[in-house]
């Protein structure tokens, strides 16, 4: 492997790191609307439905935001590689 390589890998760590910073703002944004449902003066199956769809968010984001730490761990593991093999 070249150094070149390691400068390519760069973007898939950004890729990854961004991934996690929009997880958890997202995450965050799911879990504020999971703690006010209820509280407001909607119908109940109005909030149930706003509840479920706030769940089934809070699932794909989570899974979203393991994938992209998934990318920034591989991400590592090459670049560890990589400093391996030029040390």
């Amino acid at each position: 492997m070249e150094l070149g390589d390691s400068v390519n890998i760069l973007p898939s760590l950004q890729t990854g790191l961004s991934g996690i910073s929009r997880g958890f703002e997202n995450l965050q944004e799911i879990a504020t609307d999971i703690a006010q449902a209820g509280t407001s003066n909607s119908e109940s199956s109005n909030t149930t439905a706003e509840l479920t769809q706030s769940l089934v968010e809070l699932q794909e984001q989570e899974q979203a935001t393991l994938a992209a730490v998934k990318v920034v761990g591989e991400t590592s593991e090459v670049l560890g590689a990589l400093l391996d093999i030029k040390v």
